[in-house]
């Protein structure tokens, strides 16, 4: 029983990277597109975003508790502790541009405005690097899984 817990946790921990990943890279591409002029995909994907990162976080620490700490003079935990500092850089850096996009939402009239095209601009590349972050911590999670 204690197995099948531990690959559901792994499971969910996994496509929940997966949402993360595929929904940053989608919200990137509108707006580098232009596809994406207001704010409604990112106020939803801000949403989905910190919901995701509470499951990862979650999963995480079940993912530890099945695999034991290691300890900080291990390769494995020097790799988990740049992952982990990783994961705290894209949460902070993701609190960042979500304050952005709360800020921008309190502006009247900003779906019509067409001087906020640096605005756009700066949600699309603060999705693009969250997208590398995320990209960056997959490539740690593979480091850690399989050496």
């Amino acid at each position: 029983m204690a197995q099948l817990v531990s690959l559901a946790v792994r499971t969910l921990h996994v496509l929940t990277v997966t949402v993360l990943v595929g929904g940053t890279v989608a919200v990137w591409y509108g707006y580098r597109t232009a596809a994406v002029t207001d704010l409604t995909s990112a106020r939803r994907y801000e949403w989905l975003f910190w919901g995701a990162l509470g499951v990862l976080v979650l999963t995480g620490v079940g993912n530890l508790g099945a695999l034991g700490v290691p300890g900080p003079t291990t390769d494995w935990g020097r790799t988990l502790l740049v992952k982990l500092v990783a994961v705290l850089g894209v949460a902070v850096g993701s609190a960042v541009r979500t304050l952005v996009v709360v800020r921008a939402g309190e502006r009247d009239g900003f779906e019509a405005d067409t001087a906020n095209t640096a605005l756009r601009g700066t949600l699309g590349r603060a999705y693009g690097v969250t997208a590398v972050a995320l990209l960056a911590l997959v490539v740690l999670a593979e480091v850690l899984a399989h050496g």
